[in-house]
């Protein structure tokens, strides 16, 4: 399985693999069949080969998409299962899944053996039902992608400050690796640090009027600081938070 464009691709990774087209010749049989395509695609590609190809399993890697969009597959042999590694992956060279969580659901069979090829390499499988796929991955989501996103925002923040975008990217980004490693170590209570989480009202009136000429950034703070008043109930002084964090549209 080649992860990168096969164009791009090194003469070792190329060793041994077999490309197919979208031809109707007959493909090996196997005992493994992953589909490492686009969501979009999974039910149309398992569709285009469950006529060509005889296999005892079949996965596909959405994080989304039940295992139920490889069923045409069933009807030729294969049990079929999705795994999903929670890890990001941007092409670069390296990437594995080793030490990665990997949910994973489906047939029965199928489960055991992708838990079993979950630990082969590295990875530590858990299981999930179909039913919760899409909200799990959507928070997934939110947790990758969206905290970069958040980190975009921060980082024009600082650029709007006087700081070069590199400072600001290579700063933040380690600060924030720091602060996501100790929720994964500790509770999220005890994990979250700042402002809101210290109840420190001045910080916080300072923090809404330095955003008041930045709408979306604005509204970004005062969402993220609600989710840390829930996750640290008890300290006091909440509704003088909250009357802080309607500074800045006075």
């Amino acid at each position: 399985m080649i992860r990168r464009d096969p164009a791009r691709a090194s003469a070792r990774e190329l060793a041994g693999a077999r490309t197919s087209g979208p031809g109707a010749e007959r493909l090996p049989d196997c005992d493994i069949l992953v589909l490492a395509v686009p969501d979009d695609v999974v039910a149309a590609a398992a569709a285009a080969l469950a006529n060509r190809i005889t296999c005892r399993f079949a996965f596909h890697l959405s994080g989304a998409l039940p295992s139920e969009a490889l069923a045409p597959l069933r009807p030729h042999g294969a049990r079929v299962a999705s795994l999903h590694p929670v890890r990001p992956f941007t092409g670069a060279d390296g990437e594995d899944w080793i030490g990665a969580h990997v949910s994973v659901e489906g047939d029965p069979e199928a489960v055991t053996a992708g838990e079993a090829v979950a630990r082969a390499v590295g990875a530590r499988p858990f299981r999930l039902d179909a039913d919760a796929k899409p909200l799990y991955h959507a928070s997934a989501s939110l947790a990758a992608g969206g905290a970069v996103a958040v980190l975009g925002v921060a980082v024009r923040g600082w650029v709007a400050a006087g700081i070069s975008e590199t400072v600001a990217r290579e700063a933040l980004a380690d600060l924030s690796s720091r602060a996501t490693a100790a929720a994964g170590a500790r509770s999220l209570a005890e994990a979250l640090t700042g402002a809101v989480a210290r109840r420190d009202i001045g910080t916080v009136r300072s923090h809404t009027n330095a955003l008041a000429s930045f709408p979306e950034a604005l509204a970004l703070y005062r969402a993220l600081a609600e989710e840390i008043l829930r996750a640290t109930p008890g300290r006091g002084s909440e509704d003088l938070v909250r009357d802080a964090l309607r500074a800045g549209t006075r």
